[in-house]
């Protein structure tokens, strides 16, 4: 019956501030709208996607398994030598400072910098970074996460052409080719604005309806009879009606005298 009772109680605190709770709702939704979309910067994600294959030799399947199973246990270390400075610095250099590329057997090119170093540093690259791979799978994919679109394809882009020649230098094996560059993606992946506005507005909904309760649970007021008889366990003796605030004596008097005045008053005239 006690559980009948408090549900009842939480219902009609939900339908007496339900104007409240929808009020809020639709403030706190807008709020949230507003910031995710017009205060938290987006960002934007580009991946590029590396194999880890060596050159097989066709007549030994044995030895083809095996360096399947040896790359695929290779692809852990590769995950760490991307993240290390030999790898990030290497890309920063790239990004942000002029640098020569080879564009023919002999020749050259002077390429100039991209990007400013306040935009790419060796303290913040790391943090763009993530790398991705699945069980058994000798591809894994690097994905960078920046303020701008294009940052974000060319410094996953750098950091594949990077890594393919560091690898070589480190490990004396060329096993890495790149089989997806990354691409620009103007549609932002963060903040993701649905989810926070829906979350602005289901703190809105409960706000509303916490007020009410709290409101409607320090409120010690005695609204129905029965609460003196089930809750206190007193007898009702009965009713007693509203009394309006009385008048003081002396002003009741006068009025009696002002009456019997007015009734003398009238008498005398008849006569």
């Amino acid at each position: 019956m006690d559980n009948v009772i408090d549900l009842n109680r939480l219902w009609l605190i939900l339908k007496k501030n339900a104007l409240l709770m929808i009020i809020l709702g639709i403030v706190f939704g807008a709020i949230g709208f507003g910031i995710s979309k017009f205060v938290i910067q987006p960002k934007y994600s580009s991946s590029v996607s590396l194999l880890v294959n060596r050159k097989q030799d066709d007549k030994n399947p044995g030895a083809q398994y095996a360096d399947q199973q040896a790359d695929v246990q290779l692809i852990n270390t590769y995950k760490d030598i991307i993240t290390q400075r030999v790898t990030l610095n290497a890309v920063v250099d790239k990004l942000t400072k002029p640098h020569r590329e080879k564009v023919g057997k002999k020749d050259y090119k002077l390429v100039p910098a991209k990007y400013s170093p306040e935009e790419i540093s060796n303290d913040n690259l790391a943090s763009m970074i993530t790398v991705a791979t699945q069980q058994n799978s000798q591809v894994f994919s690097v994905s960078v996460k920046t303020a701008n679109p294009e940052m974000s394809r060319d410094i996953a882009n750098t950091i594949a052409d990077v890594f393919k020649e560091k690898i070589v230098e480190i490990m004396s094996i060329s096993n890495v080719s790149v089989i997806s560059k990354a691409v620009a993606d103007p549609t932002p992946v963060s903040p993701n604005i649905p989810l926070i506005t829906l979350v602005g507005v289901l703190l809105g909904v409960l706000s509303g309806y916490g007020w009410g309760f709290i409101r409607e649970v320090s409120d010690r007021t005695v609204k129905e009879f029965t609460f003196i008889t089930d809750e206190l366990g007193l007898t009702n003796l009965g009713i007693v009606n509203y009394i309006h605030k009385m008048k003081p004596v002396h002003e009741v008097l006068g009025n009696v005298n002002q009456n019997l005045n007015s009734e003398d008053t009238r008498s005398g005239r008849r006569i």
